[in-house]
């Protein structure tokens, strides 16, 4: 957990003087006791719910945020206080204390057309982990003066892979020649689909990297590997070792 990114730090600063009561609710927990937990949002007849990458169902039942306007599908880091064991179809009633939400993208095909748009530049990956259907990259950059950076996972439809078995795909940064000498720490969540775990019949993903610290490589997750965690408190896989 020691590469929480910066604004998750922040969030639990704000809320430290909030999450220091003792009390406890009539089902004995703690309402001074808080979880940070990675997890998609789930509306349904305009009622919002979250379901977190280990699929845990969690209902707001209290709140000390605004979350109503939260689309279906948004990927959230949110800070949470278990209410309750199981009830009517949720593993947890939760208060949410705080979120930020995740840049949430798409794979896409690269081609001789969009490759320099998508460009090839160096990346400081911190950790990646597939978890709720989602490859999740965490990452450091020199933050740019005007112009957004861009990160895509994509298909290199101008190359052909080998047969072996694993789903081929790159993890691509732009920085559009526009850096500054201030870090930021971040993440984002690229959606697996039918390459996700139990869609399909590969045996994981090949992911090739440009690695600001070793050149390319290629960073292997086998499907095979992977543990559903049951605890709602699940982050990062850790991989680092793995990948810088």
């Amino acid at each position: 957990m020691k590469r929480l990114s910066y604004f998750l730090l922040l969030l639990v600063l704000v809320l430290v003087p909030t999450l220091q009561s003792c009390d406890l609710d009539d089902d004995g927990y703690s309402l001074g006791n808080y979880t940070i937990a990675l997890g998609t949002v789930k509306v349904d007849a305009g009622n919002v719910s979250f379901v977190l990458d280990n699929g845990e169902k969690l209902w707001p039942a209290a709140t000390l945020v605004p979350y109503k306007n939260l689309e279906n599908g948004t990927r959230i880091i949110g800070n949470f206080t278990l209410l309750s064991d199981a009830q009517n179809g949720f593993d947890h009633y939760v208060r949410l204390n705080d979120y930020s939400v995740i840049l949430t993208k798409n794979i896409i095909n690269l081609t001789e057309e969009n490759k320099d748009s998508i460009g090839d530049d160096p990346v400081r990956i911190t950790d990646m982990w597939v978890g709720g259907d989602y490859l999740n990259v965490e990452f450091d950059m020199n933050i740019p003066g005007a112009l957004k950076h861009r990160v895509n996972l994509v298909k290199n439809t101008t190359l052909q892979y080998p047969d072996d078995g694993y789903i081929h795909l790159e993890y691509r940064y732009n920085d559009m020649n526009d850096v500054t000498d201030y870090v930021a720490h971040s993440i984002v969540s690229f959606s697996l689909g039918d390459m996700g775990v139990g869609h399909t019949d590969k045996k994981g993903l090949k992911i090739r990297i440009n690695s600001a610290v070793n050149g390319e490589k290629v960073i292997t997750i086998d499907y095979k590997d992977l543990q559903t965690n049951k605890s709602i408190a699940a982050l990062p896989g850790k991989m680092k070792e793995r990948i810088n």
